[in-house]
């Protein structure tokens, strides 16, 4: 049973501008592993680390975050399957071509992301998100200036593995700069927010009012089309009603029960 308590909450801005960068790959002859698989959840788990690993790496240099936007998670993800095969021919993966020789860039479909500057870094073999970051970070390749770039706006990030493969791991960055913005856009955190139960918005184990200033604050900014975001269990724990919408209603459930008035979540009539 969850208890009752109270806190507050945080978040960020992003940027745009500018040309065209093509950055070559970096592999890790020595971080083979012989896991034999890993499911697609840790794989993503991983990957979003990245995220937050490019936020810190900027924040420390002066540069404001870049928003993760799912979309270029999915693009960064076919990628590096992609990778899996062109890796295979060292040229192929240098240029950031596609197996099909078409540039890295025709993955991004320029309806869904307007871009105006795009980049990618690529990884092999390395087999923790530390490990292809800081392989990047001290490539003399452009991969620390691709994450660097003033200008960039929103990132994805898709990490494969391939037990009979060269490398087993392969790691796609795609940054880019755009003068647009997103609705499931956001800022990545260390650690997803997992809720522990029914009206756990914030993760922390107690439905108090840290949680329903979260959903307050998520329920005015997607009436002003501001860029928020939960993740799916959030977004299921936030919905008071089970009626597939978060709106003022559920907020009012939600204080109601921290106070008292009501017994459980979610309310039924």
């Amino acid at each position: 049973m969850l208890s009752r308590i109270k806190n507050s909450l945080s978040k960020v801005i992003g940027l745009l501008t500018a040309a065209i960068l093509i950055v070559t790959l970096v592999s890790f002859p020595g971080s083979k592993t012989s896991a034999e698989n890993i499911p697609d959840s840790k794989l993503n788990e991983m990957a979003a680390q990245v995220g937050f690993l490019v936020n810190t790496f900027r924040l420390e240099n002066g540069l404001p975050p870049v928003y993760v936007l799912p979309y270029l998670h999915d693009v960064a993800r076919v990628r590096s399957r992609e990778c899996i095969e062109t890796f295979k021919d060292l040229e192929m993966a240098r240029n950031h071509l596609r197996p099909d020789g078409s540039k890295f860039s025709t993955a991004v479909d320029r309806n869904m992301v307007a871009w105006n500057t795009i980049f990618e870094n690529c990884a092999a073999a390395a087999s923790t998100p530390e490990a292809a970051m800081e392989g990047w970070k001290q490539s003399k390749e452009g991969h620390r200036e691709a994450m660097l770039h003033p200008n960039l706006t929103h990132m994805g990030i898709g990490v494969a593995y391939e037990q009979n493969s060269d490398y087993k791991y392969y790691w796609v960055l795609v940054l880019v700069s755009t003068k647009d913005h997103y609705a499931n856009e956001y800022i990545p955190r260390e650690h997803d927010i997992v809720p522990d139960g029914e009206g756990d918005i914030t993760g922390d184990s107690t439905v108090d009012t840290y949680d329903y200033l979260s959903l307050s604050d998520y329920i005015y900014k997607r009436s002003q089309n501001i860029p928020v975001y939960f993740n799916e269990e959030q977004l299921k724990v936030a919905d008071c009603f089970r009626d597939g919408l978060i709106t003022e209603s559920d907020a009012k459930v939600l204080v109601r029960y921290i106070l008292g008035e009501y017994e459980t979540l979610p309310y039924v009539f």
